[in-house]
């Protein structure tokens, strides 16, 4: 999906650990220009498939986008990091995908002073 879709008004869906003593998964969703039932702005996942419905309070319903999806909610909803997407993890390669290689560290920019 393209980013001209959202604007930078985002949220952390945590969903319980699927396994007991496991991590929990967390989607990441950001504000679209969707209303939903409720009246409150809907809010998709860079896929499309996870949508949800959240109030200015945090309150927070789900939305179906296929025919034979199982809704599960959230234990947990938080503002997201704006950082947090666009920043790729300490060593993380931006142009391979993985952890390592070329690009993995960035130089220092300072301000007023060329790139050599």
């Amino acid at each position: 999906m393209s980013n001209d879709r959202y604007d930078h008004d985002g949220f952390e869906l945590v969903f319980a650990a699927p396994a007991p003593g496991g991590a929990p998964d967390v989607v990441v969703v950001r504000r679209s220009a969707l209303t939903g039932p409720g009246g409150h702005p809907v809010y998709l996942d860079a896929t499309g498939i996870v949508c949800a419905e959240i109030s200015d309070r945090g309150e927070t319903r789900m939305l179906a986008t296929g025919a034979h999806q199982r809704l599960t909610r959230p234990v947990r909803v938080r503002r997201a990091h704006p950082l947090r997407e666009r920043e790729p993890a300490l060593g993380q390669d931006t142009e391979r995908g993985r952890r390592g290689g070329t690009g993995a560290a960035r130089p220092a920019v300072r301000e007023g002073v060329p790139a050599r």
